[in-house]
């Protein structure tokens, strides 16, 4: 059995997320306090990532490297070769967040906040809006791309729906 090794990098601008994430928690909750909700949603970035990659190191799609850069946390891998692959690498993340809330929910005075964050993480990635795993999985649902030609997905993220990508499996 392999070991499941991925590079991580952080760009120079990767610094940018974690310090408004932090600053934003401190707003909020002090700086003590801030400084620790900000490190745990840059943690929940990280995981979701993480939820892409597992799904795509179990059905044997390669990733590249993981990281942070100003716009947030990404990944970079190959395609799958079927869109049931795509689909299901796709939700892996926000699969992720949504069971990361839960458990955040037991952590004191800063755990609703965060579980809270995690819910939100899960909602607006499942959303079909430009670079989102919501618009990668309706594009392999439906088939389509936005300049209506082959279909083109890239390669950053991949998860897991439910009986719809069970269906595109005939591909």
């Amino acid at each position: 059995m392999g070991r499941f090794m991925v590079p991580f990098r952080m760009h120079k601008t990767g610094w940018v997320m974690p310090g408004m994430c932090c600053l934003l928690g401190a707003s909020l909750c002090g700086w003590r306090v801030g400084i620790i909700e900000g490190a745990l949603v840059i943690a929940s970035l990280l995981l979701h990532e993480v939820g892409h990659m597992s799904a795509a190191a179990m059905l044997g799609v390669p990733v590249r490297e993981f990281g942070l850069c100003w716009r947030g946390a990404y990944n970079r891998r190959a395609f799958a070769s079927r869109r049931r692959d795509e689909i299901l690498i796709s939700f892996a993340g926000p699969l992720t967040n949504l069971f990361l809330a839960l458990p955040m929910l037991m952590l004191p005075v800063i755990g609703t906040q965060l579980a809270l964050c995690n819910l939100l993480l899960c909602i607006v990635n499942l959303l079909p809006i430009p670079s989102s795993d919501g618009l990668r999985i309706l594009r392999n649902i439906t088939g389509s791309s936005r300049a209506g030609g082959p279909l083109a997905v890239p390669a950053q993220h991949r998860s897991t729906l439910s009986d719809a990508a069970l269906a595109l499996d005939q591909e």
